[in-house]
């Protein structure tokens, strides 16, 4: 057995330990014991398939092809939009400011921060240096994808700048740019997690910070407080862990959403996994896969991305290369 073998057992484990101790209903919990047991299965299917020589192509080829889609259905959304006629291709506004100039897109997901992190990892796989696809291709859905993320005036636009740096740097200017990059996006997404931005796109130039607290801060403080009270197992699998006007709020912060919920043993199985992969990489390194996962990481930051199915997948693919060492040595 692998070692991140290991971490998605303990990580699956003490979800169902936090689920029977912690959750004030465990019956009701179990439905997203069963998630989490999918999204670890779906890791480690990946990394068989994946490992299997030309199967990187063939994934690659879907996701090119579901790129592409993807952008004609946000560009499609935003058509509807200015023709006046609502569709489910258009998100909420959330904390940015509605107006009659700019839509955020979400096109076949149910928001558009999902969207955006979907696009980050899109990005990694038909950028990654298996996917052996044309150069057409690969041009086309990156600028379908570039489109799309930018489209759903999210924080996952940052994740994907940071994304793009480091798959493209291949040279040493252009990793110093990327580093220089990176911390600023980092930064950039902190401060906006500490003070609340009043944004209206439409309207760039007055972007400010509103005096009001943030819910993204309160959220993380509240679920922080939950971590100090209950460490081992969190509030429960299938609970918020945080809270904002009283009632029960995500932390918008993965690694604290995580310890949260099912305690910071389940966070120290997660990020075992990922150093685990990391320890193993192959070399040279595969920089626009593990410049996704930076990119997810990032984005994790601002939101709740632990129970996406592309991250597992993107873990998955993280762990094929390992696999796929063993196989060429046998």
């Amino acid at each position: 057995m692998q070692p991140a073998h290991l971490g998605l057992a303990f990580y699956f484990l003490f979800a169902f330990l936090s689920l029977l101790f912690t959750s004030p209903h465990p019956l009701l919990g179990f439905p997203k014991l069963l998630g989490v047991g999918e999204l670890c299965v779906l890791a480690v299917i990946t990394a068989d398939l994946a490992s299997r020589p030309k199967s990187t192509t063939w994934i690659a080829n879907s996701i090119a092809v579901t790129s592409i889609i993807t952008a004609a259905a946000a560009l499609a959304g935003l058509f509807l939009f200015y023709l006046g006629e609502p569709s489910p291709l258009i998100g909420i506004y959330g904390e940015l400011e509605p107006s009659r100039w700019y839509a955020r897109v979400q096109a076949g997901t149910y928001n558009p921060n999902l969207l955006a992190s979907f696009c980050i990892f899109a990005a990694a796989i038909v950028s990654g240096k298996c996917a052996e696809l044309p150069r057409w291709v690969r041009r086309g859905a990156l600028l379908g994808l570039w489109v799309t993320v930018l489209l759903t005036f999210s924080r996952g636009i940052l994740g994907f700048v940071l994304a793009a740096l480091i798959r493209n740097a291949t040279t040493p200017r252009r990793r110093a740019i990327a580093a220089i990059g990176a911390f600023a996006v980092i930064a950039l997404t902190i401060a906006m997690t500490i003070w609340k931005p009043l944004i209206n796109p439409a309207r760039p130039l007055e972007v400010r910070f509103e005096r009001v607290a943030s819910s993204r801060k309160e959220g993380a403080l509240s679920a922080l407080a939950t971590i100090v009270r209950n460490p081992l197992f969190g509030s429960g699998l299938g609970t918020s862990p945080g809270e904002y006007r009283g009632a029960p709020f995500d932390s918008h912060c993965t690694p604290i959403n995580i310890a949260g919920t099912i305690g910071l043993p389940a966070l120290i199985s997660f990020s075992f996994l990922i150093a685990s992969l990391w320890r193993r990489r192959l070399r040279p390194i595969d920089l626009a896969l593990w410049g996704g996962l930076a990119g997810l990481a990032l984005d994790g930051l601002a939101q709740d991305i632990e129970d996406f199915r592309h991250l597992w997948v993107m873990i998955g693919l993280a762990g094929s290369s390992i696999s796929l060492r063993t196989y060429k040595k046998e």
